[in-house]
């Protein structure tokens, strides 16, 4: 079983940047995730780490060995794609067993053998009553699993998984989530797990990145991330609500310094937030900054909360189990309150609001916010 580092990878589609410079290690044993939107490259990165998809330069390294030139045989790697590939004319146990029966494969298994680990995978993700159907009597999710099981029946080098649970219904997304971690932490091999649902990266990984355009945002475990997201693009992409972007100024008045958005808000900085803010400053023009919040650390009241809390008035609710999310309008965009129970707000009402200073952030400003 191996880790498996990129070194300085690029991947070019002729004039066109696919992989941009590309740095990490998913080490051996651990569950590394990458997430981002559509195009970003993340099934890029799955089929150069295969052998699919030759890099353009940099180097791929499966432990200490550089494995550019060797052939997807070679690396010994397991595949499994949203898009299922399945043998429409084998049957489940059929598609499942068929990398056990390869001639290149160093494991020779006896019948009883192969029907042992085909049953174990079978049982382990649900489908063993569905060993003698073909695929064409299965329903979408139920293919998508039989796709993970042919992957997962295999010993090998690393597992590659591609949107692996992305057509299954909720119920079953989470018993295969549980059953992924289970693999990971039993079979000890590298798991590279590619999505475009952040939740999914958050619930599974030990590690994750965030993918923008060919490039790393940032690298590192799910709370890292979460909690202190390393740009505005990751704030926005992980969270639900998204992150709070505000783009404001900052200015100084009687010896304290203020955050101020036109004429909707204005508070004040205390020291740690005016230190966090001190460095995107520098790069800021005209006092013009990027304020990040998450909408569970705003607190709102129909009451004075502090001196430092300011009003507005609810442009919209909704009421979630156990949440309540209020909406205040900006003269730009929104910006929301996730409040704990059934609040009985309501829209139009003015209410008292204060950010968490110890969970603010402030970005260079990379995205555009959309009203």
């Amino acid at each position: 079983m191996a880790s498996v580092r990129f070194e300085n990878v690029t991947k070019m589609y002729g004039q066109k940047t696919a992989i941009k410079n590309l740095n990490f290690e998913c080490k051996q044993g651990e569950f590394f995730s990458i997430v981002g939107p559509a195009g970003a490259g993340k099934s890029t990165i799955l089929k150069m780490i295969a052998g699919i998809e030759p890099v353009t330069s940099g180097k791929i390294y499966f432990n200490d060995i550089v494995v550019n030139d060797l052939s997807p045989r070679e690396r010994d790697v397991a595949m499994a794609f949203e898009s299922y590939n399945l043998y429409s004319y084998f049957s489940v146990y059929e598609n499942i067993a068929f990398p056990l029966r390869a001639p290149a494969r160093k494991e020779k298994l006896s019948a009883q053998e192969e029907r042992k680990r085909v049953t174990e995978v079978a049982d382990f993700l649900g489908i063993t009553r569905l060993l003698d159907r073909k695929p064409v009597q299965l329903s979408g999710g139920e293919k998508q699993r039989v796709s993970l099981a042919r992957a997962m029946v295999r010993r090998c080098e690393c597992f590659l998984l591609d949107e692996p649970i992305a057509h299954l219904d909720a119920r079953l997304k989470f018993s295969t989530q549980t059953n992924l971690k289970r693999i990971s932490a039993q079979l000890g091999t590298a798991i590279v797990y590619v999505t475009h649902d952040y939740r999914e990266a958050l619930g599974l990984s030990h590690r994750m990145a965030v993918l923008r355009t060919g490039e790393f945002e940032q690298v590192g475990t799910p709370q890292e991330i979460y909690n202190t997201p390393a740009t505005d693009f990751v704030a926005n992409f992980i969270g639900d609500p998204p992150c709070n972007l505000i783009d404001g100024e900052i200015f100084e008045r009687d010896g304290q310094v203020f955050f101020r958005f036109g004429d909707d808000f204005t508070f004040r900085l205390e020291e740690k937030s005016i230190k966090s803010a001190e460095k995107i400053m520098t790069e800021a023009t005209n006092g013009q900054i990027r304020l990040g919040i998450r909408a569970n650390y705003i607190t709102a009241s129909r009451d004075e909360i502090s001196n430092n809390s300011f009003q507005l008035p609810i442009y919209a609710i909704v009421r979630r189990p156990q949440r309540t999310i209020l909406t205040f309008e900006l003269e730009s965009g929104f910006f929301r309150a996730s409040l704990e129970g059934t609040q009985d707000y309501e829209m139009s009402q003015k209410v008292r609001i204060e950010f968490d200073q110890d969970h603010m952030f402030f970005f260079k400003k990379t995205i555009e916010i959309s009203k």
